[in-house]
């Protein structure tokens, strides 16, 4: 990928799935070498009845520009890594900046940029009317994804997916939804553009930049290399 792709300001590394049955209809936007494991994935789910769905894959860098913005400057609750949540609003600049990383890369550092990175969901619940929240208490073994978690571990080391925030690290909190394909992330993270991603938040109109700015590198640190990586297992 190219440093403009790996910071979601460029998209022709992606292809657009839609209207495929194979695919349970789904309608999503994924890196062109990722499709093929990832078909394979939701199909061997859909053999062992527990059918994935796709609920978030590729973001821009407007798209999490926007989320970002709503976070900071909106009056929205943000979870927080106790399981609580608080008012953006109720909280300074720097705070917020960080109570919003918690959940929510800052733009330009989502792997969502990427068409490797995907947030999952058990299909039945969905179908059933379930209302999805991304909680770690939905993949809990009594939540609506608990059998798709357990499932998941068995398997998807198979297709060359992994959990990057498996477990909490002190960077992103934990989220067993998210799964991600290693030979293509893995290389993305290697090929991260630092200085491309300083100049372009130096340019956009985010909120916070005053405190972004100055803890740019710490952010770097604790929220995009410190991961749960497998180059041991996967």
């Amino acid at each position: 990928m190219t440093a403009q792709q790996l910071i979601g300001l460029d998209q022709k590394h992606l292809l657009l799935i839609e209207n495929n049955i194979e695919l349970i209809g789904q309608k999503f936007q994924c890196h062109h070498e990722v499709l093929v494991p990832l078909a394979k994935l939701i199909r061997q789910s859909e053999i062992d009845g527990i059918p994935l769905r796709i609920v978030s894959s590729y973001r821009s860098f407007e798209q999490q520009l926007a989320i970002w913005n709503k976070k900071y400057y909106q009056e929205v609750e943000l979870n927080l890594r106790d399981g609580s949540s608080i008012n953006s609003q109720d909280l300074d600049g720097e705070a917020r900046v960080k109570a919003i990383l918690n959940y929510s890369a800052l733009p330009g550092t989502s792997r969502h940029h990427w068409g490797t990175d995907f947030d999952i969901f058990d299909a039945c619940a969905i179908d059933q009317g379930y209302e999805v929240q991304l909680l770690e208490a939905e993949f809990e073994e009594q939540g609506p994804c608990g059998n798709l978690n357990l499932w998941l571990e068995q398997t998807l080391a198979t297709y060359q997916f992994f959990k990057p925030y498996l477990t909490d690290k002190g960077g992103v909190a934990c989220e067993p939804w998210h799964i991600s394909y290693h030979p293509i992330s893995h290389s993305a993270l290697q090929e991260f553009p630092v200085a491309l991603l300083t100049q372009t938040i130096q340019e956009a109109e985010i909120g916070g930049k005053q405190f972004i700015l100055p803890m740019l590198e710490q952010i770097l640190e604790q929220y995009v290399f410190n991961i749960c990586d497998t180059d041991d297992g996967v």
